[in-house]
């Protein structure tokens, strides 16, 4: 299949984030990208004082108190960075970022908060820039021509990280928030910090996570118990199956549930909750898919899908016809429950107009829990030290993740965002954005971020050589129906040995 056809298919069945994200990693694989190196999650230390930081800026732009895609080989020796004048920062983000229908996040920046930011700081100016593909940003890094402050995930901030491109952030962060352990999601404000650089590659700007969205209406119709708190993986295979309807011929009609159809996002954390992992996490370089407790899990899943079927096939609802199965699945009665993003609210209000719906955990495994939790982040070009406007863009850093800001990201953008003192009026801001909201209990997911068990996917050292064989496998298991569980023991020791050849290659960086 070409990369046009899947690019198609993938942008009606998969979040925008997977979207962009495989995107970038087909462009790299065409484009005959080497070794890309993407962060685990390995906690950072707790802050520590730097020789050097920033000058101090307006205290009142700190955060207050607390309550992708890969990229192209870019070339070796970076060009000096465009001259930019001390007080000018180039800001480059997504006019798509917020949730909520009808803003514009561009015009709303430049309209509402760049204001706001130059009454406490009127000798700075911002510009914006619409963001660009995470590729030609690399290649824009290596020219000297990238924006100073840009929005980015990962795998691509760890790549731009690896290249030398970015700005280490701890040593202002030492000197002007040196809480911020404190003041922000933990499992997202980890995902920051690069064990093999030692340093902050950025800060968060917000969280996305998966929860299961759910018809509460199909549940009633086939006398299945809502799904509770501490409901299991039996449970979640013993509701789907009940919840699976048949037409006369035995065509399935509506499936139970969809797990996330993405293995790095979706199955892998079923893998995790099995007690497996994708990896190790000392060396991230060491493929762990054919432990015995990583196979279970991928049996599990695989089952579901193709003896059972319970669990809808990536293929089947590709087939349904509905111009997004990713928002539309749910609201169209092909689904009963659906693992997603927290971008279904608005779609949801609006497609379950007179039938109830509501929010469940993702369900406990044999061994633990896990769903996918994956920041947005912002980072600073590293050529802000030759445009001499680094403390120019730390301050606008701050700002962006200080208080008034990210209470933005909730009541303007609908998000979930990384400072932990706004978070608490997420469920709030929401609901006022959107009334019909009222009855549908937000809080699952903010009692997910309590829970503590949302993460970071497990990527590699060298994440695009792992993916180029992992992907395939799960391919065959999970969208073809062609291999079982048995595949890893092939798969786990070649990824390894990719892994160490790669290091090697890469000077055993």
């Amino acid at each position: 299949m070409s990369v046009a056809r899947r690019m198609h298919m993938l942008s009606k069945t998969c979040s925008r984030r997977r979207f962009f994200q495989y995107g970038a990693l087909s462009l790299g694989a065409v484009a005959g990208s080497a070794v890309l190196a993407a962060c685990g999650a390995t906690p950072a230390p707790a802050a520590t004082k730097a020789p050097e930081a920033a000058t101090p800026a307006s205290a009142g732009q700190a955060a207050t108190q607390p309550p992708a895609p890969a990229a192209t080989e870019a070339v070796a020796t970076a060009a000096p960075a465009k001259a930019a004048a001390p007080g000018e920062v180039r800001f480059a983000m997504w006019d798509w970022y917020a949730y909520t229908p009808g803003i514009k996040w561009d015009e709303w920046n430049q309209k509402t908060a760049f204001p706001k930011f130059n009454e406490a700081n009127p000798d700075i100016k911002v510009s914006w820039e619409p963001m660009d593909d995470f590729t030609k940003v690399l290649t824009q890094m290596s020219a000297g021509t990238a924006a100073d402050v840009m929005s980015v995930w990962d795998p691509a901030m760890t790549v731009w990280a690896e290249k030398g491109q970015l700005l280490d952030l701890q040593p202002f962060i030492d000197k002007d928030i040196p809480n911020a352990d404190s003041l922000y999601i933990p499992l997202a404000w980890q995902q920051m910090w690069n064990k093999f650089k030692n340093m902050r590659m950025g800060m968060l700007a917000d969280l996305d996570i998966t929860s299961i969205y759910y018809n509460k209406q199909a549940f009633e119709e086939a006398a299945v118990p809502l799904p509770t708190k501490d409901w299991t993986t039996d449970d979640y295979t013993a509701a789907a199956t009940k919840l699976t309807k048949k037409d006369s011929s035995g065509n399935v009609t509506r499936w139970g549930a969809e797990i996330r159809p993405a293995f790095w996002e979706g199955y892998a954390n079923y893998i995790l909750a099995f007690g497996g992992q994708v990896r190790d996490d000392e060396t991230q370089m060491k493929c762990l898919l054919d432990s015995q407790d990583a196979m279970d899990a991928i049996e599990w899943m695989r089952k579901g899908m193709f003896e059972t079927n319970c669990f809808a096939q990536p293929n089947q609802m590709s087939a349904s016809g509905l111009p997004s199965t990713w928002t539309g699945a749910v609201p169209a009665g092909i689904l009963a429950m659906a693992e997603r993003s927290a971008d279904q609210f608005f779609s949801m209000a609006d497609g379950m107009k007179d039938i109830p719906w509501d929010i469940a955990h993702i369900p406990q495994g044999p061994k633990g829990r896990s769903c996918m939790g994956l920041p947005d982040q912002w980072v600073i070009y590293k050529g802000v030290i030759d445009r001499n406007n680094k403390d120019a863009a730390w301050t606008f850093m701050k700002f962006l993740t200080g208080e008034w800001y990210q209470n933005q990201i909730v009541n303007v953008a609908a998000r979930i965002p990384g400072l932990l003192s706004a978070v608490a009026n997420w469920a709030t801001g929401l609901r006022k954005a959107e009334p019909r909201l009222e009855k549908v209990h937000l809080e699952t997911l903010t009692e997910q971020l309590e829970m503590g068990y949302p993460r970071g996917d497990q990527m590699f050292r060298y994440q695009a050589v792992a993916a180029e064989i992992i992907d395939p496998a799960m391919q065959q298991i999970f969208t073809e129906g062609k291999a079982d569980a048995k595949l890893m023991k092939e798969i786990a020791p070649k990824v390894t040995a990719a892994q160490q050849k790669a290091a090697s290659e890469a000077g055993g960086a």
